[in-house]
């Protein structure tokens, strides 16, 4: 396929800014993420001045292909709003606004939205409300294809196991014989209703 007209999914990285050690994982993330075609959108990409980031999540999210959240324990505590009103702010915002999204159109925003843990990463850091246990969640141990595969084939809708191809409806004879209604299975019932 040539690649002017490929279709490039486009990613949101939601992330919880825990510590500066998890920041550079996030970037060398989303970093892989678009040496493997995908055009990830990061916070720390953007330039531009004073920036608006809730209207900045606003726009970008709903208009995304998907939305990658990196699970992590403050990502947790923000998402299922438990946090202090103060902490994270920003973060508080765009964890509602995926919760509102999800709530609003749950069919098409569980496809969308993506947990994924990074090096380090458990279950038990992914906010409840993306269903960590009864729902998918994409490990990555390593930022390489091998590594994220799961993943990507998600995001670039390549399945491991294609379904084969649909053949003709089958056509199957009929069985040679009589019938079992004409072998008198149901003269017991017939004669029960004449005995009343």
């Amino acid at each position: 396929m040539n690649d002017d007209h490929e279709a490039r999914p486009t990613v949101f990285v939601a992330y919880l800014h825990e510590s500066e050690d998890h920041r550079e994982l996030v970037m060398r993330f989303a970093a892989f993420l678009r040496t493997c075609g995908i055009d990830a959108r990061l916070d720390r990409w953007s330039f531009g001045g004073r920036q608006d980031w809730y209207r900045w999540a606003l726009d970008l999210i709903p208009r995304s292909d998907y939305v990658v959240v990196v699970a992590s324990p403050r990502c947790r505590t923000v998402g299922d709003g438990q946090g202090p009103p103060w902490d994270n702010m920003g973060g508080q915002a765009e964890m509602a606004l995926l919760r509102e999204l999800l709530q609003r159109d749950r069919a098409t925003w569980t496809r969308k939205l993506l947990p994924v843990l990074l090096p380090g990463g458990t279950w038990e850091d992914i906010p409840l409300f993306l269903q960590g246990r009864t729902a998918d969640h994409y490990r990555v141990d390593a930022l390489t294809p091998e590594a994220a595969e799961d993943l990507l084939r998600v995001l670039t809708g390549q399945p491991p196991y294609p379904s084969p191809p649909l053949g003709p409806l089958i056509t199957l004879p009929p069985r040679n014989g009589r019938s079992h209604l004409s072998e008198g299975h149901d003269t017991g019932n017939a004669s029960a209703v004449t005995e009343r």
